[in-house]
C-alpha cells in the first residue's frame, strides 16, 4: 500500500530509520491485527500499534467501561462510563489516527467466530484476563498458522 503524503509526514520519524524505511511503514499500512481485550493492557497496544500507523484494527471486548478501569485503561475515560470498551476504544484511537480502518467487536466470541477473524490478520495480541479465551485464541492461531502475542504477567 503506498503512502500519501500526509503518511510519510506524519510517519517520518519511522521512515527514516534503516529497519523500517519506506517499504516497512508500508507493510505497517497494509497490515492487520487483532486485539482481544481492551483493558490495561490492550489499551496500551492499541494506541501504540494504531499511532504507529498499523492499517487495519479488529478489536475485540464484551466488558463496559466503569470506573475502576481509569486509572490504567488510557483509552477509556470518565464520559465514556458505561460505554462498550470497543467502542470507547475505537473513538479514541480514530482521534489518534484518522487514517486507520477500525473494527469492533462487542461479544464473546466462539471458536469458529475467532478462527474467521484470525483468517484475516497478520497477527493477534491476547491482552485478555480469562484462560478460557486465552486457550481458544492460541488452539485457533496454531490451527491457521497465525501468529500471535500472548500475554504472560504484565506485558505482551
Amino acid at each position: 500500500m503506498e503512502l500519501t503524503d500526509h503518511e510519510m509526514l506524519r510517519y517520518n520519524r519511522q521512515i527514516i530509520l534503516k529497519s523500517v524505511d519506506f517499504d516497512g511503514q508500508e507493510k505497517l499500512k497494509a497490515s492487520r491485527v487483532l486485539i482481544v481485550g481492551l483493558g490495561g493492557l490492550g489499551c496500551a497496544a492499541s494506541q501504540y500499534l494504531a499511532s504507529a500507523g498499523v492499517g487495519h484494527l479488529t478489536l475485540v471486548d464484551f466488558d463496559l467501561v466503569s470506573l475502576s478501569n481509569l486509572q490504567r485503561q488510557i483509552l477509556h475515560t470518565d464520559a465514556t462510563i458505561g460505554q462498550p470498551k470497543v467502542e470507547s476504544a475505537k473513538a479514541r484511537l480514530a482521534a489518534i489516527n484518522p487514517n486507520i480502518q477500525i473494527e469492533t467487536i462487542n461479544q464473546r466470541c466462539s471458536d469458529e467466530q475467532l478462527a474467521k477473524l484470525i483468517a484475516n490478520v497478520d497477527l493477534v495480541l491476547d491482552c485478555t484476563d480469562n484462560v478460557t479465551v486465552r486457550n481458544q485464541l492460541n488452539l485457533q492461531c496454531f490451527k491457521q498458522k497465525t501468529t500471535a502475542c500472548f500475554r504472560f504477567g504484565n506485558s505482551i
